[in-house]
């Protein structure tokens, strides 16, 4: 560096002597050996000059260069020291606060922002006016809107707004946006975001419906709603599994009145009742076995779906196998044998018998009391017997109708029902008829 005069600096290789920039030192070096010879002493001391600075450069950048590489070189010492030394049991080193400083850089604000929406929503959809106009001041108490007399275009179009083109509200918001950029969300869907115990109603709408109905939306605050539903639904999402393992507990469910009502049937026949007939029962036999086919089938899948052997997942699935065989066995197929029909036959044959001992024992009574009645023969010979018209017998035979239809719809509960009605009956009609004949 050289200095022209008091007021001007120049920088770069300038020729000592005419003050002339040469870019380089080698262009330097020649142009000072070309036009100034006669000032060899000079040369001589700028080739001293150049040699003693490049001597320092090259010393500082090997020393540079020496401490960055004994520097690396300690660092990887301790850090090998570090990882071979013996690890002591129960010394832990928690990472919690950096794994938060990670991801609060992309999550926290989503999150933060979600919790602000969905605590409106919850207000939104908790106590909403059922009538257009309160719904709308509703609306805006919960969540003020923009002003939007300033806006002339759609934020998200930018289209101009005008009479075909209105100002619309997002509901969570408050920004503005056109009514094609406006997104709705169905209300049973946001009561479901909101509170994921609530039951989703089925019955789906159309546009026009949801358009009147629906909550309007902007795209950025529904696709934050969506995202929250989209969570939920993967948290709440059944596995094979479990899908086929709460089927199997249902068939059970199913199952445990099926065996009862089979026990029930059986002691009917082996007492010789006419409740219950042999194909009644067996019917209600085939259904148990159904039931136990599928119990089986479904524990078969659960017991081969894929997993690491000798894991908890692994012995779940074999434990589930296990417990489902052993019920099939001990509950479903241990069942009761059934009479054959000469068994059945000659149980009711004893049953009428007996009964048929009773009625005359009851007909021999009443007879007695009645001839010792000196009053009951004239009101007896006034009495009419009349069949073909007693509400009796036609409430039996409707009885009857309403037995033969559940016993084809395996209602056999029913069917006991209606044959103790039926039973009463034709006591009550068996007392009359004697009376009368009386």
């Amino acid at each position: 560096m050289a200095a022209a005069n008091e007021d001007e600096i120049l920088e770069g290789f300038l020729c000592p002597i005419c003050k002339a920039d040469l870019k380089s030192a080698s262009q330097l070096t020649s142009h000072f050996e070309s036009l100034h010879q006669e000032e060899q002493d000079v040369l001589k001391s700028l080739k001293d000059i150049f040699g003693k600075a490049k001597k320092i450069i090259l010393n500082n950048d090997e020393n540079d260069l020496k401490e960055t590489f004994d520097r690396a070189l300690k660092f990887n010492y301790q850090e090998q020291a570090y990882y071979s030394q013996e690890q002591v049991i129960g010394v832990s080193r928690s990472s919690t606060d950096y794994f938060k400083a990670v991801r609060s850089a992309r999550l926290e604000r989503y999150a933060t922002e979600t919790n602000k929406l969905l605590i409106r929503l919850d207000k939104l959809v908790c106590n909403m006016p059922s009538e257009p106009n309160l719904r709308k001041q509703y609306e805006q108490e919960v969540v003020p809107w923009l002003d939007g007399s300033s806006v002339k275009l759609c934020p998200n179009c930018a289209k101009t707004f005008n009479i075909t083109r209105r100002k619309h509200h997002c509901r969570l918001c408050g920004s503005i946006l056109c009514h094609d950029c406006s997104l709705f969300l169905d209300l049973n869907i946001a009561r479901a975001i909101v509170d994921p115990s609530a039951a989703i109603s089925a019955e789906v709408q159309d546009q026009e419906s949801l358009e009147k109905n629906g909550l309007r939306l902007c795209e950025h605050c529904y696709n934050l709603v969506e995202l929250r539903k989209q969570i939920q639904d993967s948290r709440n999402a059944k596995t094979v599994v479990m899908t086929a393992y709460e089927q199997m507990r249902s068939l059970m469910e199913q199952a445990k009145p099926a065996v009862a009502m089979y026990e029930k049937m059986c002691q009917s026949l082996f007492d010789g009742e006419t409740t219950y007939n042999l194909s009644d029962v067996n019917a209600m036999r085939g259904r148990i076995g159904k039931l136990a086919e599928g119990i089986d089938l479904l524990s078969k899948q659960i017991a081969a779906h894929p997993s690491t052997p000798g894991t908890r997942e692994a012995r779940l699935h074999a434990a589930i196998r296990q417990a489902a065989a052993h019920y099939i066995k001990e509950d479903l197929l241990s069942l009761r044998k059934l009479p054959t029909e000469a068994q059945i036959e000659e149980v009711r044959r004893q049953r009428y018998e007996r009964a048929e001992k009773q009625i005359q024992m009851e007909r021999q009574r009443m007879e007695a009391e009645e001839i010792s009645n000196e009053t009951a023969g004239a009101s007896s010979a006034a009495m009419v017997d009349h069949d073909d018209d007693d509400p009796l017998l036609e409430q039996m035979n409707i009885i009857r109708g309403y037995i033969k239809e559940a016993r084809r719809e395996l209602r056999f509960e029913e069917v006991a029902i209606l044959e103790a009605n039926l039973k009463e009956l034709k006591k009550e009609y068996q007392f009359l008829k004697l009376s009368n004949r009386s």
